[in-house]
């Protein structure tokens, strides 16, 4: 299942890249966030709604700073609509996957955040290498 959502999640990154933008355009770039995590948050509290899945008591155990959590995504939103209307769609979100894949791997090889540290080898750091030169061929082409 993991991997299903994964791929889910990939596509509707890019989708959600595309009309973000399209609204940005329309009615600015902070109002575009702005509707979009309100819109967000109205599927989020239908979701709940149904399917009640919280544990509050948790919520206190954990440390704060972990809600901030939509912080990051209001920055992400705002600069994912802006690089797919200053780069076009699929080099922003190359670049994106790109950044998000190499932030990953260090907070997996260095255990940052309470992430359990995974030892690195020579196959991930010549997968990430490949994903850059792409990159850049598909920039230079």
């Amino acid at each position: 299942m993991g991997i299903i959502f994964a791929v889910l999640s990939g596509t509707f990154i890019a989708l959600q890249g595309i009309f973000n933008a399209k609204l940005g355009y329309a009615v600015g770039p902070w109002l575009s966030v702005t509707i979009v995590h309100f819109v967000g948050l109205i599927l989020a509290l239908a979701i709940y709604f149904f399917k009640r899945d919280a544990d509050l008591g948790a919520f206190r155990r954990v440390p704060w700073y972990y809600s901030l959590g939509g912080l990051f995504g209001v920055f992400v939103v705002f600069g994912e609509l802006t690089a797919i209307q200053q780069l076009g769609v699929t080099w922003a979100i190359c670049i994106l996957l790109v950044a998000q894949l190499i932030g990953a791997f260090l907070i997996d090889v260095n255990g940052w955040l309470g992430v359990k540290r995974k030892p690195v080898n020579a196959g991930q750091v010549m997968g990430l290498a490949l994903m850059v030169i792409g990159i850049g061929i598909y920039t230079f082409a």
